[in-house]
C-alpha cells in the first residue's frame, strides 16, 4: 500500500491526480508545508512505499524512513535543494511538482500522456510563467471545485479543455473577481520594512496569486503579505527581484523566490479587539 502526500494547492493536486491514474493502491494527504513532518511520522508505518511530492521532511525524518520504506520525493522548491543528492529523489525548481511528476511517469513507462495539457497548464500557473491562455483560468477552476472534486474530474476526463458548464461558472467567477480586486484597494494597508522596502498587508480569503500580482502593479509594491484570517494562513508575493520564502520559511513555511506562504496560531488581533469592545477584561 502506498501513501501520497502532497501540498494542498493546484500543484499538489495535479500530482495526486498523475499517481491516482496508475496506482489503484493509493492514499493521497493534502497538507500545508509546516503539517509533513508529524503528519509522515504518526502515519508511515501503515505502508510499504511513501511518495512525497510538492512538499518535503525534514532531513532527519527522512534518514528515520530510509530501510523502513520505499520512498520517492518529487519537489521543486529552493528549501529542500539539501536533498536531491539522496538517490530516490527528483528535484529541480525550473519545473513543477506536477510536471517533474509526470516526466518521471512516462519513464517508468506509465500511461499518463492524456494529462499533458493540464501538465502545462498547472506548470505554467505554479511557475508564474503566465504563457498559456488558461492556466489562470485553471486554478481558479480548482478554486470553485474544491481540490477533491478538482481531481475527481480530471480522472474521469483529462482533457484541459473547459466543458460549456465550467465555462459558464469561470465567466460568472471572473466577474466576480475583477470586482473583489476594485474593492481590495480600500482595504490594503502599505508599510516600509527594516530594509526600506515598500510593502502592503490585507485581509484576504481567495484570488491570493492573481489578488498579489493586482496589488502588485497597482500600489507599486515590492512585497505583500495575504492574511486569510479565518484560516490564519498567510501568503507572501512579490515582484520578481524581491524574494519571500524567507520570510515564510523562518515563520515554519515554504513556497518560492516570489510565492510563499505559512500558518500561524496568532488570533491577528481578536483578543485586543474585544477588550476595546468592552466585552473582556
Amino acid at each position: 500500500m502506498i501513501i501520497h502526500v502532497t501540498h494542498n494547492d493546484m500543484d499538489g493536486a495535479g500530482c495526486s491526480i498523475l499517481l491516482k491514474s496508475v496506482y489503484k493502491n493509493i492514499d493521497t494527504f493534502y497538507l500545508n508545508y509546516d503539517e509533513v513532518d508529524d503528519f509522515i511520522l504518526n502515519n508511515f508505518v501503515h505502508y510499504d512505499r511513501i511518495i512525497i511530492t510538492d512538499v518535503s521532511p525534514g532531513e532527519e525524518l527522512l534518514k528515520h524512513l530510509i530501510n523502513r520504506l520505499d520512498i520517492t520525493l518529487i519537489d521543486h522548491h529552493i528549501s529542500s535543494e539539501n536533498l536531491k543528492n539522496y538517490d530516490f529523489t527528483i528535484h529541480e525548481i525550473g519545473k513543477s511538482a506536477t510536471k517533474l511528476t509526470y516526466e518521471w511517469l512516462l519513464s517508468e513507462n506509465k500511461n499518463v500522456k492524456k494529462f499533458h495539457d493540464l501538465v502545462e497548464c498547472i506548470n505554467d500557473y505554479d511557475l508564474w510563467l503566465l504563457q498559456n491562455k488558461n492556466s489562470l483560468r485553471m486554478n481558479m477552476l480548482f478554486t470553485l471545485f474544491g481540490i477533491n472534486r478538482f481531481i475527481k474530474r480530471f480522472l474521469a476526463n483529462p482533457s484541459a479543455a473547459f466543458t460549456g458548464e465550467e465555462k459558464l461558472l469561470l465567466e460568472l467567477e471572473e466577474e466576480s473577481q475583477n470586482k473583489y480586486f476594485e474593492n481590495s484597494e480600500k482595504h490594503i494597508q502599505i508599510f516600509t520594512d527594516k530594509w526600506d522596502r515598500r510593502f502592503g498587508c490585507i485581509f484576504a480569503e481567495k484570488y491570493n496569486s492573481e489578488l498579489g500580482n493586482y496589488l502588485l502593479q497597482k500600489m507599486r509594491l515590492q512585497y505583500i503579505f495575504i492574511i486569510n484570517a479565518q484560516k490564519r494562513k498567510v501568503s507572501l508575493r512579490s515582484i520578481p527581484s524581491v524574494a519571500v520564502n524567507d520570510i515564510a520559511e523562518a515563520n515554519n513555511g515554504g513556497g518560492h523566490k516570489n510565492a510563499a506562504g505559512f500558518s500561524t496560531d496568532y488570533d491577528f488581533g481578536m483578543k485586543d479587539f474585544l477588550k476595546k469592545s468592552g466585552v473582556l477584561k
